[in-house]
């Protein structure tokens, strides 16, 4: 059985939409990897430029590639020939919010077995955890599988990052699960960063987390109070398995920084009172 995630040891990734690369200086110092979210209605150049101001700030941008997102082939191709130009190392695949798919590529195994994709010069691909079910995919563990299987093939290293829950004991079993399976690969979860239940609901609509959308609903205001009165740290101490999670500022960027600050604080004064 894993041991419970120790005070002094998590790492941090965080989230953004491109339109807010341009405020990311608020987290410098807290997190190295930048992950930008390609929504729908998000075009390939707003991708782009993302990647290259987030880089230009001193971070590793790590760019969505949504498989719903691209109409075509020579769409994807300009896409993966921006990946290759801006030296871009690593991606997470997802197949995109968009419930149905009216170009070339529904799912994200799809982009893998593309020659596109092969020229980008992509070296780790991070696939999308569903410790909640995915309810677009009642076959997503062999999806995962399948994935994973692939790009061990093909020489690329792999990765999981999780979509946001609210429940540890669902992520706790997701991890048992994947180690039961046989795929034991670096695992980020997905934690949503302080905000109100009205912000968490509105980005569990556009991000589409049915599952945490329906428990926020069924619960209401007592469930809200409860994620007022508290923060993420609590959810995180109670996670076991990895030490690694993701951020979804949901709040804002700047009450994600501060609540970052404060982890690194708790940290920093941890290590003095162990020496």
């Amino acid at each position: 059985m894993p041991k419970p995630n120790s005070n002094n040891s998590h790492e941090w990734t965080l989230e953004i939409v491109p339109a807010h690369a341009d405020r990311i200086h608020v987290v410098s110092g807290l997190v190295n990897e930048i992950f930008i979210a390609m929504i729908p209605g998000t075009n390939t150049e707003e991708m782009l430029n993302a990647l290259a101001k987030v880089r230009a700030e001193g971070f590793e941008p790590v760019p969505h590639l949504a498989a719903r997102s691209f109409s075509d082939e020579r769409q994807l191709e300009h896409f993966c020939d921006g990946l290759r130009d801006h030296a871009i190392n690593k991606i997470l695949l997802i197949a995109g919010g968009l419930s149905k798919c009216d170009g070339l590529y529904s799912n994200s195994l799809q982009i893998l077995q593309s020659p596109a994709f092969e020229k980008a010069g992509v070296s780790t691909v991070a696939l999308a955890g569903h410790p909640e079910g995915n309810p677009a995919d009642p076959a997503a563990a062999q999806s995962l599988r399948e994935k994973i299987l692939f790009l061990r093939q093909q020489g690329k290293a792999a990765e999981i990052v999780t979509q946001w829950s609210f429940s540890p004991g669902k992520v706790n079993h997701y991890l048992e699960q994947l180690h039961t399976d046989g795929l034991d690969i670096p695992t980020r979860i997905g934690v949503p960063g302080p905000a109100s239940l009205k912000t968490l609901l509105k980005y569990a609509k556009i991000c589409g987390v049915k599952a945490s959308a329906t428990v926020l609903k069924k619960q209401g205001l007592s469930l809200g109070r409860l994620l007022l009165a508290s923060d993420p740290a609590s959810f995180v101490q109670q996670v076991r398995g990895t030490e690694c999670f993701h951020l979804y500022p949901f709040g804002g960027l700047e009450k994600s920084a501060a609540w970052l600050e404060q982890q690194a604080a708790c940290i920093a004064k941890a290590a003095l009172a162990c020496d």
